[in-house]
């Protein structure tokens, strides 16, 4: 199974050279295999989890080489939001001075950082240069959706208790049970095919997102096959017994609305709430007749009861105890990372588990207000470009895509431990890509684009800057 999943990897890693935007696809697909394929492996090597990183880089090396301008152009393109990209990425040198100073070994931590931050802004970049027309940002999202459906299969085979016999669901192999019994009941959660029950979830969410942004795109039968696919991840968020993981949903749901109210027809509004209440619908008989629990309902209906709490605690009051902790400049670059621990260096011990108090634990005071801004700025512009492209085709893969983020980030709030996973937080950063590919390729509307933007955004011919 080792020989297996270093020849994917090699495989990957030709594709991505060949062609950068296969290689996307060979990246996401090394991804989703990392974790059935690692436990069929003795001993689960924790490197293993990152197999989907050479093939990350090498689509996003080739990326550069076959477009030299691979940075520049993006930052002419968004002037405003460069410049507050270009001002963090000069704060970094303070929190990588303090983890590659902090003692011994800690130098490896400041390079995982810079790792990190560097593949992310890379992987966006990569996704605004990925789309040549419209239809390509269809094409990707509806690979993921189709190919993570199959991987899904996992969740209820271990419902039916296949990890029994197959190690390469469940999480069994893992050497872990996931349960809670904070309903007084036990609630066992539930990973299928992937190595944790966030990781299942977190890609079931995915798909219901797509699946639905899909659905509005499609007629006809193929818009009931992706109404279906989404009700199969609604399924699996309610195996893989994880709260954050079904929040998001609503959050998703209610941009996605907003953004088609604020722009599109009373028609198209309709069409997207009935898509998500025939999924919702779907999703919850399939539910209540082969998957009833009292005791995962009640722990379920707790996500309404302590979201206020929860985001109080995680979100706010748990940022004044990481700064008294961590002190005015932080730990330094690197030190919040998923996998830190794994990393043979004297270190800190850290305990946070929600967004923003690993970003004050990381960057300090300075540096976490200057990402929150760059965030806001990030947001921004991502919604100019959305007004941009209002009457273009693209629209609901733009609105569809900004909704994802928006969710993804409400749910970091409570919780970023699952945004520690490459493929996550590379896929995010192209998706963000993706929908800044709007300005590039999408036709405007008469007025202007959005003074976030600056500069003109397309020249007359349409085609990139």
């Amino acid at each position: 199974m080792l020989n297996v999943m270093l020849f994917l990897i090699l495989a990957g890693c030709v594709v991505a050279w060949v062609n950068w935007r296969w290689g996307v696809a060979a990246a996401i697909v090394v991804g989703l295999a990392q974790d059935p394929l690692r436990k069929l492996i003795p001993g689960t090597p924790a490197y293993l989890a990152m197999a989907s990183v050479p093939v990350w880089v090498a689509a996003l090396v080739s990326a550069i080489r076959v477009h030299p301008l691979f940075v520049n152009g993006f930052f002419t393109q968004f002037p405003r939001l460069a410049r507050w990209m270009k001002l963090f990425g000069f704060y970094l040198v303070i929190p990588a001075a303090i983890s590659a100073t902090w003692g011994a070994g800690t130098w490896k931590i400041t390079v995982l950082g810079i790792i990190v931050y560097s593949a992310t802004f890379l992987a966006m970049v990569a996704g605004w240069r990925f789309v040549r027309r419209p239809e390509d940002i269809g094409r990707l999202l509806g690979f993921y959706a189709l190919v993570t459906g199959l991987f899904l299969i996992g969740g209820p085979l271990d419902s039916l208790g296949w990890s029994e016999r197959f190690p390469a669901i469940g999480t069994a192999a893992m050497g872990h049970i996931w349960v809670t019994y904070r309903t007084g009941a036990p609630v066992y959660m539930l990973a299928g095919l992937f190595r944790g029950p966030d990781v299942m979830g977190w890609h079931a969410s995915l798909v219901f997102m797509v699946a639905v942004v899909m659905a509005l795109r499609s007629k006809g039968v193929t818009r009931w096959l992706w109404i279906v696919l989404a009700a199969w991840g609604v399924l699996n968020i309610w195996l893989c017994g994880r709260r954050k993981m079904l929040a998001m949903l609503p959050v998703f749901a209610g941009c996605y609305v907003f953004l088609i109210f604020q722009f599109k027809s009373l028609r198209r509004l309709v069409a997207v709430l009935g898509i998500v209440a025939v999924v919702g619908g779907l999703g919850w008989y399939v539910i209540s007749s082969l998957f009833q629990d009292d005791a995962v309902e009640r722990f379920y209906l707790t996500t309404i009861t302590e979201a206020e709490d929860r985001a109080y605690r995680h979100g706010y009051q748990s940022i004044f105890s990481t700064v008294r902790q961590a002190g005015f400049w932080g730990y330094g670059l690197g030190m919040s990372q998923q996998g830190v621990h794994n990393i043979q260096a004297e270190k800190p011990r850290l305990y946070q588990e929600s967004g923003p108090p690993k970003l004050f634990a990381e960057l300090g005071i300075p540096g976490a207000f200057l990402f929150l801004a760059m965030g806001s700025m990030l947001l921004a512009t991502a919604y100019q470009v959305i007004r941009y492209t209002r009457r273009d085709p693209a629209f609901y893969y733009m609105a569809g895509i900004l909704s994802i983020i928006v969710a993804n980030a409400i749910s970091g709030i409570v919780s970023a431990q699952i945004y520690g996973d490459p493929l996550v937080v590379l896929l995010l950063a192209f998706l963000m890509g993706l929908l800044f590919s709007g300005a590039r390729i999408g036709v405007p509307p008469v007025a202007a684009a959005g003074r976030l933007l600056d500069e003109p955004i397309v020249n007359p011919s349409g085609s990139a800057p």
